[in-house]
């Protein structure tokens, strides 16, 4: 991960002159689909025997903000952070089914963002950036009863495309399409020791709208 950030760095140090009268920061407020796969890795002390966890995920939804700086006309960088929630059905090795709970996280990014030839009041771009989770869990509910499994500071990758259509000035409607990867995360249960789900992965596919004003 440190070449892909000093790959970011170097990147954004080049490109066009901007001007010092243009606003260079923005903030990027967006809501948006999310979609994960189905997932599965080795349990301990679920159930009555270990083995492997299924884990089938729903669509769900998503909702975050982002605070970018122009480094230049070409350049810009971003920091974001992110919520996301997936409803999911967990069937532990022993055949135990959990038919309600959700695949969650809230995940905080550093990305670059190289923006392409303007169309008029269009202004597509892509992105490439890191992620780090603040937290990811899996709630197991069933009969009133829960289990959350938690996990965090595990470290993946994002990569995007997206487009601004100028509104006014300042204010642009964003569209954004994502995808990003973080794997092998282990999930330990916040109530009951020795509860663990292992190798995890999380992949979201995100489709987000949203505004941006630039300041």
């Amino acid at each position: 991960m440190n070449k892909t950030a000093g790959i970011l760095v170097c990147a954004l140090l080049v490109g066009p002159a901007y001007s010092d009268e243009d606003s260079r920061w923005s903030i990027r407020p967006y809501v948006g689909l999310s979609q994960l796969g189905d997932v599965n890795g080795p349990s301990r002390g679920l159930g009555t025997v270990d083995g492997p966890v299924d884990v089938a995920v729903d669509s769900g939804f998503t909702a975050g903000v982002a605070l970018g700086y122009d480094i230049n006309e070409r350049w810009a960088a971003e920091v974001a952070w992110e919520y996301r929630t997936n409803d999911s059905e967990t069937t532990l090795a022993d055949g135990t089914r959990f038919t309600d709970g959700n695949y969650a996280s809230n995940l905080i990014s550093l990305s670059g963002v190289y923006k392409l030839s303007p169309r008029g009041r269009w202004q597509p771009y892509l992105g490439l950036g890191v992620t780090v989770a603040q937290e990811i869990d899996i709630d197991l509910e069933q009969a009133g009863v829960e289990t959350s499994l938690e996990g965090s500071g595990d470290v993946g990758y994002r990569a995007f495309a997206g487009v601004d259509w100028a509104l006014a000035d300042r204010w642009q409607l964003n569209g954004e399409v994502r995808y990003g990867s973080t794997t092998g995360i282990q999930l330990d249960s916040e109530d009951v020791a020795g509860q663990v789900i292992d190798d995890l992965d999380y992949d979201p596919l995100t489709l987000a709208i949203g505004f941006r004003y630039r300041f």
